[in-house]
């Protein structure tokens, strides 16, 4: 990802909610299940719940790929 790319340009990019499924989320990022959980316990980024799915904020996986600090 371009280090200039802005938030607005991400989000039409890869067409992403406020919120990305973690699957979705792990594509983008291209990491696996694991490091993704990791990445949660280490606090750089937010789980949210709904029901079933689980999901995180779009502005957390923007910081992650810019390598930006962690979300939480």
């Amino acid at each position: 990802m371009p280090g200039d790319m802005t938030f607005v340009d991400f989000v039409k990019l890869y067409e992403l909610p406020p919120n990305v499924p973690a699957k979705r989320f792990r594509e983008v990022a291209v990491i696996g299940h694991t490091k993704f959980y990791e990445l949660a316990k280490e606090g750089a980024i937010r789980l949210r719940k709904n029901g079933r799915l689980t999901t995180v904020p779009v502005e957390d996986l923007f910081q992650l790929l810019r390598g930006d600090q962690a979300a939480a």
